[in-house]
């Protein structure tokens, strides 16, 4: 059974494949492919755009989000339908 603290980590592992964004607690956004997600919700990003606070834009190959400075994640509208929402739907 799954438990109710699993449901967003499990939930993001589901979005691995797609392109995600994010912003973090001090104001920088990144948009790029989710290549691993860990149990803490570190969050590791591939052939991302990261937007500074001061309006510069780098590309970054890589780039390793600590989980407890991510303020906001954007999931792409696909994964309304993956088993993971079913789930938790029947553990509420």
């Amino acid at each position: 059974m799954l438990k109710f603290s699993d449901i967003p980590t499990k939930f993001l592992t589901e979005a691995k494949p797609f392109v995600i964004s994010l912003e973090t607690k001090t104001g920088e956004k990144y948009r790029g492919k989710l290549f691993e997600v860990g149990e803490n919700m570190n969050i590791l990003l591939k052939k991302a755009l990261c937007h500074e606070k001061n309006g510069k834009i780098r590309k970054c190959d890589f780039i390793f989000i600590r989980g407890n400075n991510v303020q906001l994640i954007i999931l792409p509208e696909i994964l309304m339908n993956v088993p993971t929402l079913s789930l938790a739907e029947k553990n509420l």
